[in-house]
């Protein structure tokens, strides 16, 4: 098997598990592969440079913003992946560091199943309708002010119905899989990973009401940054920032990918949340 291993140099100092984890694919005659701008701080005999010819799987080694960063890695949109908690939380991340070796033989012998994670796709507009850069979320798509300090007026749109124009500190289309990260911190429903939705939420509205709204995932979101309102950034995954100009718009549509995510034993979503939840807001 190939092995496309993605490490966070912070939340591995050391290397210490991503050693460990290098040791335990090649003893099963396995082959890890690395990134070769992280190779250039990192090496190991039984290490390979590069992205795996048709690889296996894809391994990210740190927390939930590494799992999304490694959704970068060219050619690996359709590998299945998991992660190797290093956070502090790991809503994303499967194997626990203490189960790494358990969990790789889990992969050899097939104990695994694969869910199917909607993703997003977000393309940007100009005032006269030039679509000038594409992204692809897992997590969310967020229009938000950014530096500035005036209020953003948004206009929503759905299936190119009208919703709303909400003035704020701008608007989350969160994924099933995002609905437990900034959306959820801004009353947005918790909604399972496995179900294939778009989760609409305002941020610090300026109005006298607060409420998200969820469609189906065929539908087009459209975030229209209407006459008077300020520039404004929107963020994908917390990984990419694109500036839009008033006047321009994002559509936010399914993704014709869908992560392929790994699963070891029973889904325990419902489970473990209240847990991760209660981590996060202690967590330093």
């Amino acid at each position: 098997m190939r092995f496309a291993l993605y490490p966070n140099v912070k939340r591995d100092p050391g290397f210490v598990w991503t050693d460990q984890l290098i040791e335990s694919i090649a003893s099963r005659g396995g082959t890890a592969y690395i990134p070769a701008e992280l190779a250039e701080e990192y090496h190991h005999p039984k290490l390979k440079r590069g992205v795996p010819p048709e690889a296996d799987f894809v391994i990210s080694l740190g927390g939930d913003g590494t799992f999304l960063s490694s959704l970068s890695l060219t050619g690996m949109e359709l590998v299945p992946r998991v992660g190797v908690n290093l956070g502090s939380v790991g809503f994303l991340q499967e194997i626990l560091p203490a189960d790494l070796d358990q969990r790789i033989d889990d992969l050899y012998k097939g104990n695994y199943r694969i869910q199917l994670r909607a993703m997003f796709q977000a393309d940007c507009y100009d005032p006269v309708d030039n679509c000038y850069a594409k992204a692809e979320a897992l997590n969310d798509v967020i229009l938000t002010r950014g530096v500035s300090s005036s209020i953003l007026k948004i206009r929503l749109s759905i299936n190119g119905a009208i919703v709303e124009t909400v003035p704020g500190d701008g608007l989350i289309v969160a994924t099933p899989t995002g609905s437990t990260a900034y959306s959820l911190s801004c009353g947005g429903p918790i909604v399972h990973p496995g179900l294939d939705m778009m989760v609409i939420t305002p941020i610090c509205p300026h109005s006298l009401h607060n409420r998200s709204y969820i469609t189906d995932s065929s539908s087009v979101v459209r975030l229209e940054l209407i006459e008077g309102a300020t520039p404004a950034t929107l963020s994908i995954d917390g990984r990419i920032e694109i500036q839009i100009q008033e006047g321009g718009y994002v559509d936010v549509s399914r993704s014709r990918n869908s992560l392929k995510y790994v699963q070891f034993g029973d889904d325990k979503f419902y489970e473990t949340l209240p847990i991760k939840i209660q981590q996060r807001g202690i967590s330093q």
